[in-house]
């Protein structure tokens, strides 16, 4: 965004001043300093003006010797080996933060995994222990069957033992046993009685083995249930246990590389604090030359100079700032400012004057001809903090009327973070102090009030009150 933006500043110069034959259209020359109470926000401040208007005649030998002394002490520093390297510096504090940005992402995707992670080894640990308490509920009745199964066991153990000792005696007393105990008997009635003993007697015997053999048909599948319930546990605890060691080790890589992050991120961070100390190193030395520059035309190019490259880090810094609430979703408001300027006047794109020496004096803005009445628009959005509507001398001049402050009739736009806007020579002015503003609002006509020779639009852009090259910063396609 920013380089398409800085594409756009240079097609704006391009066509600013391959039109321009030469210095003409505009007798106005101000070094007019516009400064704000409050250094930290120029929203709504009010603004005093000192004001330098001269005539297009020649320079008196006080202004050739200010000159003169400037160029002498422009020469022994290079103004533009400083914004140059702020300029850097911005753009390195710029690719760091990229870094962090991206650090921050990344790090919040870690976060957001080794929680997902965590979650899963708890749900495991949760059926681990839901696991071992079915096995020990289990245990417990493989237990109690036990100790029944063992009881019936001896219970059997006894009954053939008895068993075998009936088997032992009935094969001594021989095979015919039971026809002789029946031939012995003495009466029918006592027959019966003997035959009724042997039936109960074999019954018994049949039930005997019949326990038996059922008793151990229920042992055997009762172990072989016991036997795959095991199995099955011993499976299922495996699994468990195999996941969530593979959990663990994905939760501790995890961390890991977290911490890797916060270290890269922890380095970044110093690195991006030792440049934005050497950052406000430069922006302190460039504010000094602001402070202590002359008059001359080679002093004010460097203050010109030197307040573009602080504009320029504070631009990008604001753009970027945008930029994330747009990604975020956010919305600007109606009069919030983007701090993307537009042309003023969409359709006039000729300059008859640009930023810098002219006629004895310093030229601070830009000159844009049109037709008289031709509407003035906003370059960005804001509020309205001052206007003059004074002057009636709307015509082309050789000198300056006085009003204004050379300006005649103007308009003066404060954007927020220190950055201003000013329109003038209008021939009339459509918005009052306190407005607010939208990007492309008519804020005026065009005229030739103030210090004017002829029809045109003055307009200034300045930061922190001193002024920028509107040629740098003004967008033609916006």
């Amino acid at each position: 965004m920013n380089r398409l933006y800085s594409l756009k500043r240079i097609l704006t110069f391009i066509i600013a001043f391959a039109v321009t034959a030469g210095i003409a259209g505009s007798s106005y020359n101000s070094s007019l300093k516009i400064t704000s109470a409050d250094t930290e926000s120029s929203q709504g401040e009010d603004y005093s003006y000192t004001e330098s208007v001269t005539d297009g005649g020649q320079k008196s030998d006080e202004q050739t010797e200010n000159d003169d002394n400037s160029q002498e002490e422009s020469t022994g520093f290079d103004i533009t080996q400083y914004a140059e390297q702020l300029r850097e510096l911005s753009k390195k504090q710029t690719e760091i933060n990229e870094q962090l940005d991206k650090y921050d992402e990344d790090i919040e995707k870690s976060e957001k995994k080794q929680k997902l992670l965590k979650e899963k080894i708890d749900s495991i640990n949760d059926e681990i222990d839901v696991l071992n308490s079915y096995m020990t509920a289990l245990e417990l009745q493989i237990n109690t069957n036990q100790r029944n199964i063992d009881k019936k066991q001896a219970e059997i153990n006894k009954g053939i033992e008895d068993f075998k000792q009936r088997l032992r005696a009935m094969y001594i007393a021989g095979s015919d046993s039971y026809t002789t105990m029946l031939l012995e008997s003495d009466s029918f009635y006592d027959i019966l009685m003997r035959l009724e003993l042997i039936k109960r007697v074999a019954h018994h015997d049949d039930t005997i083995i019949d326990n038996l053999i059922k008793l151990k048909t229920e042992y055997e599948d009762m172990q072989k249930t016991l036997d795959k319930q095991k199995a099955e546990y011993d499976a299922q605890y495996t699994q468990y246990t195999q996941q969530k060691d593979m959990l663990s080790q994905l939760y501790r890589s995890s961390t890991k590389t977290q911490q890797e992050l916060k270290a890269k991120q922890k380095k970044l961070r110093e690195q991006n604090e030792a440049y934005e100390a050497e950052r406000e190193q430069f922006e302190g030395s460039l504010s000094g030359i602001l402070k202590s520059s002359g008059s001359g035309g080679t002093a004010r190019d460097n203050e010109v100079s030197a307040t573009m490259a602080l504009a320029d880090v504070k631009l990008e810094e604001l753009h970027k700032e945008i930029n994330d609430r747009l990604d975020k979703g956010e919305k600007l408001g109606d009069t919030e400012p983007d701090y993307y300027f537009a042309w003023p006047v969409p359709g006039a794109y000729s300059v008859s004057s640009g930023v810098g020496a002219r006629w004895g004096s310093y030229h601070t803005g830009l000159d844009i001809p049109a037709a008289h009445g031709t509407p003035i628009h906003a370059s960005c959005s804001g509020k309205v903090i001052k206007i003059n509507t004074t002057c009636t001398h709307d015509y082309g001049k050789e000198e300056s009327c006085g009003c204004g402050g050379g300006y005649g009739n103007y308009v003066i736009i404060d954007h927020g973070n220190e950055f201003i806007t000013l329109y003038g020579h209008l021939t009339e002015v459509d918005v009052e102090i306190g407005d607010e503003v939208k990007k492309g609002d008519v804020i005026g006509k065009m005229g030739s009030t103030g210090f004017s020779t002829g029809d045109h639009l003055h307009i200034e852009i300045r930061y922190q009150g001193y002024i920028l090259n509107p040629a740098f910063y003004l967008d033609v396609t916006q």
